[in-house]
């Protein structure tokens, strides 16, 4: 069940509202469940079940009540994790060197003979990923007031060492994670596909043309393992899921208009002639397509059709 935040300063007669919407038929009596967490929602269990406990007054638990939790769920519904595969994926996602990480409600347990100082691996990252998001947020908001050709050297040096940076991170979080499907790994990829977004769209008069051919070669292989792991963990109609073929149809016609060379030197899975690289971009824009054609964001329309009525 998706939920979607008001749009602009839209009214109803009891004030701002949200649309829930649904992808599957909902039997009489069945329990519909929400995402909780927003901006982000990929925090580690830790970080999740601390939230959850301060906010809502509810605990997911530990290892096993939590794995007890996403069996439970699936066999309630049925098909929700269609046959508990997505509910693994889930549970595996929070893994760290092949361990569940320890927790309480209150927030972390210290590292196994470490300082009181020293937190787990995944707080660590968080961290540096909540500062690196507060970097984009600020360039963003820098770059949409400012014109191409005016962009100043420092912001151009900011937003390539935020993108190298991320790109550094991703490679170092999957060693010391120790999972390649880590629940944080999304969210580094995301922030590294924003920060090449950026770079592209406003410093294209600094960057010459081998650069943006690099940034689109290393924008293709995060944006792959992003979709990858939103499937499994979101489903195959989740709006991120959109978003993220989106970015792959970008980034596949970019590099065929660009460099096709180039493209094809990456060696994407399907993708090892020119004929499957268009066949493929074509198939993200059809996909982005069908599911966004499942959210219309029509709730005004349906609101005034009942009180008509």
């Amino acid at each position: 069940c998706i939920k979607f935040r008001p749009a602009g300063e839209k009214l109803t007669g009891e004030g701002y509202y949200s649309e829930a919407r649904t992808t599957r038929y909902v039997r009489t009596g069945e329990a519909l469940t929400l995402h909780y967490l927003e901006n982000p929602r990929e925090v580690s269990h830790t970080t999740r079940r601390k939230i959850l406990w301060d906010q809502h007054r509810f605990d997911i638990g530990d290892e096993s009540t939590y794995k007890r939790l996403l069996d439970r769920t699936a066999s309630k519904t049925g098909h929700l994790f269609n046959d508990n595969e997505r509910g693994n994926y889930i549970f595996e996602s929070e893994l760290v060197q092949g361990k569940f990480p320890s927790s309480t409600r209150e927030g972390n347990i210290n590292e196994v003979g470490a300082g009181e100082s020293h937190l787990p691996t995944t707080s660590n990252l968080e961290k540096t990923l909540d500062d690196l998001e507060n970097i984009l947020v600020e360039l963003q908001a820098i770059f949409k007031f400012q014109a191409d050709g005016n962009t100043t050297d420092e912001n151009f040096d900011r937003a390539a060492s935020l993108e190298l940076t991320t790109w550094e991170l991703i490679n170092a979080s999957q060693s010391f994670l120790g999972n390649n499907h880590h629940i944080l790994l999304p969210r580094c990829r995301r922030l590294h596909l924003d920060a090449i977004e950026l770079l592209l769209s406003h410093c294209t008069s600094t960057l010459t043309e081998k650069q943006s051919i690099e940034l689109m070669a290393r924008f293709l292989p995060s944006v792959q393992a992003l979709l990858e792991s939103q499937r499994c963990r979101l489903g195959s109609d989740h709006p991120d899921v959109a978003r993220s073929y989106n970015d792959f149809s970008m980034g596949i016609q970019a590099l065929l208009s660009h460099s096709p060379k180039r493209l094809l030197s990456l060696k994407v899975e399907g993708m090892g002639t020119l004929d499957e690289c268009s066949k493929m971009e074509h198939y993200c824009r059809v996909e982005k397509k069908r599911i966004e054609e499942m959210y219309p964001r029509d709730a005004d329309d349906i609101l005034n059709s009942v009180q008509r009525k």
